[in-house]
């Protein structure tokens, strides 16, 4: 899995925020409404995790969200610096300019934090991962933190009619 960071939008995550808009604006709103108003230059704190399958025909993306607004809490492992939450996921399914987008339920989203100020999380401590099946058109997602699956994260999705 890769992560974008979608507080401030650039030409590199833009994809992942159009796939978005709407509980990005949502989730904007949220602060508002608290009467937070620190982010109006940019969007309220934001990142996304995504998977992309690309094809000559079409390509797909799962993502998931991650917003303090849309999120749930799933599990903190303080020792290796590791939250997982619940948050809202999407396929996108591009043809050409055509996008067809289709709420995926909801999956985990991994957060990681250094121990220190300065330090590299460790992604062999914990990691999000993706794969595709090209036989059964299925993407496959799992977390494995601290050397373990984080159980209630593996999903197997699979891909709408071609």
């Amino acid at each position: 899995m890769s992560y974008a960071d979608l507080q401030w939008p650039t030409a590199a995550t833009g994809t992942y925020a159009d796939i978005w808009k709407d509980a990005i604006d949502q989730n904007n709103r949220a602060y508002v409404d608290r009467g937070d108003r620190r982010f109006a230059d940019g969007n309220a704190p934001v990142t996304e995790a995504h998977f992309v399958i690309w094809s000559p025909r079409k390509s797909i993306v799962l993502s998931v969200l991650d917003t303090a607004t849309a999120c749930t809490l799933k599990e903190v492992r303080a020792s290796v610096h590791a939250t997982i939450r619940m948050c809202p996921m999407r396929l996108a399914v591009y043809e050409g300019v055509v996008v067809h987008t289709l709420d995926g339920g909801r999956g985990c989203y991994l957060e990681r934090s250094a121990a220190a100020l300065g330090e590299t999380p460790d992604a062999d401590i914990a990691a999000a991962y993706a794969s595709y099946e090209p036989t059964t058109r299925t993407i496959r997602t799992g977390f494995v933190v601290d050397h373990r699956p984080v159980e209630g994260c593996s999903q197997a999705i699979p891909l709408p009619p071609s």
